[in-house]
């Protein structure tokens, strides 16, 4: 059973568990930005937001497993577009991977975007990702459009689905 706890931008103990998942994941990081994470990585992650966006539109969580914090999911409210949620990051430790923890996520964030009077999930997904593209892929989501993003190793495939 996966638990869900938010996690905060100005809280260091989330800063410091969510930069060792992201060491634990380091993998992603190689795959997708040609760098390993750093502790600036756990800070951006937890307080970027969208053009006109506010904390109060950003739910950042830790997945937990038996204690252990084995991923984490960024989803904003209304990006962007008022009845679109953004899946900002959906990541697990390598360890943690290929054991249906990203489906149970998933529908956790479903349901809390349909909460929210969403109707749409949208993502971006790096193009050297190509495990992760099938993963979405597999869960629905289509292609909408691709740009090209400094500072990642492939374009970006925005992908959308229906919820």
């Amino acid at each position: 059973m996966l638990e869900f706890c938010l996690m905060q931008a100005g809280n260091e103990a989330d800063v410091s568990d969510l930069f060792t998942l992201l060491k634990q994941a380091e993998a992603y990081s190689i795959l997708v930005e040609g760098v390993l994470p750093s502790i600036e990585d756990a800070h951006e992650n937890l307080s970027e937001l969208p053009p006109g966006k506010t904390s109060a539109d950003k739910c950042f969580y830790g997945i937990w497993q038996a204690e252990c914090l084995i991923g984490c999911a960024e989803l904003i409210r209304g990006y962007p577009e008022p009845d679109i949620a953004y899946l900002g990051l959906l990541l697990f430790a390598d360890s943690s991977q290929g054991k249906g923890h990203g489906v149970q996520a998933l529908n956790h964030l479903f349901r809390l975007a349909r909460d929210w009077g969403c109707a749409r999930m949208r993502l971006g997904v790096i193009a050297t990702n190509v495990r992760g593209l099938s993963f979405w892929k597999r869960e629905g989501f289509g292609e909408i459009y691709r740009k090209s993003v400094e500072g990642f190793t492939g374009e970006v495939i925005v992908m959308q689905k229906e919820i």
